[in-house]
């Protein structure tokens, strides 16, 4: 039975990847039409982190990536659909995994200042061309075709991203020094305190 269990473990993991990538062209066809709505409320960004992270947590292991989150202490309220950011930072997370070779590591950290709450999803992973970072939150845009098609991915993750957190008044970046050196995405929300 623990050939089965091993054997079963990538199959459920691919149905739930597969299953979050319809949700995430649904939700884009919801935003095209104006018709997906936040339930907007105070939330504890610390908590939507966490729960991200280890809902990425065994995928991560499977590809031996090394995890990490680091967080200011307390409570760092934002007003938000909680379960929207939460996918806001499973996408992050999910590419940063998918694009960092075995071995490599991603790294979660949360801070704040005065009336701005800043998650930093860092990778060691493959890096962003200098000429496709401008073009990184746009949809259906790929880097590379061969490494997308190796690594399963329509193009829509980070257009989506983009999207919910403006719609929660925030704003999202992309950074890396260039291929092969990894990359970092910065997420910036109003904080309630």
């Amino acid at each position: 039975t623990d050939a089965l269990q091993s054997g079963l473990a990538p199959i459920a993991r691919n149905a739930r990847l597969q299953t979050q990538l319809i949700d995430d062209l649904l939700d884009l066809s919801r935003m095209s039409a104006g018709r997906l709505r936040l339930d907007a409320q105070p939330v504890d960004l610390l908590l939507v982190v966490r729960d991200a992270v280890l809902a990425v947590t065994p995928a991560a292991s499977a590809r031996d990536v090394h995890l990490q989150q680091d967080s200011c202490s307390g409570v760092l309220l934002v007003n938000s659909d909680a379960e929207r950011l939460q996918q806001v930072f499973w996408n992050l997370l999910v590419n940063a995994v998918k694009f960092t070779e075995p071995g490599g590591k991603v790294r979660v950290q949360i801070d704040h200042e005065a009336a701005t709450a800043r998650v930093r999803v860092s990778d060691t992973g493959k890096g962003i061309a200098a000429d496709f970072l401008p073009h990184v939150f746009d949809r259906f845009r790929q880097a590379d075709g061969s490494t997308t098609r190796r690594h399963s991915g329509l193009g829509i993750g980070l257009a989506l991203v983009r999207q919910l957190v403006e719609m929660h008044g925030g704003t999202v970046s992309a950074e890396s020094r260039g291929e092969g050196l990894g990359a970092t995405f910065t997420v910036e929300l109003p904080a309630l305190r």
